[in-house]
């Protein structure tokens, strides 16, 4: 995604907000901070579950499947492709060719 997809896509996001927010505050009339407090309460408590029970906890209740598993694992070692470049150095470096030696009969 460009730089400049991400702020225009922030830019609707925000004008999608202002055009939305007056009426959900027109509807919650008396009941914002409410409202806002049960969201919070219900982030925070999924945080807390993902926490200590996610896959990266000691006692998890549910585990990825093995073949996710690999994808994150930090001491393998990231696997690049050769440009055509780096694959005439290897060549070169792998099996060096011989150079005959200057003449010196004469």
């Amino acid at each position: 995604m460009s730089h400049t997809s991400m702020i225009v896509s922030g830019l609707i996001l925000v004008a999608m907000a202002l055009w939305v927010m007056p009426n959900i505050f027109a509807l919650n009339r008396g009941k914002n901070l409410q409202n806002i407090a049960l969201w919070l309460a219900i982030f925070a408590g999924l945080a807390v579950i993902y926490k200590n029970f996610g896959p990266e906890s000691p006692a998890p209740l549910f585990h990825l499947p093995e073949s996710m598993q690999r994808m994150n694992r930090k001491e393998s070692p990231q696997i690049l492709p050769l440009s055509p470049r780096n694959e005439e150095k290897k060549d070169d470096a792998v099996a060096p060719q011989k150079k005959e030696a200057p003449d010196s009969s004469i």
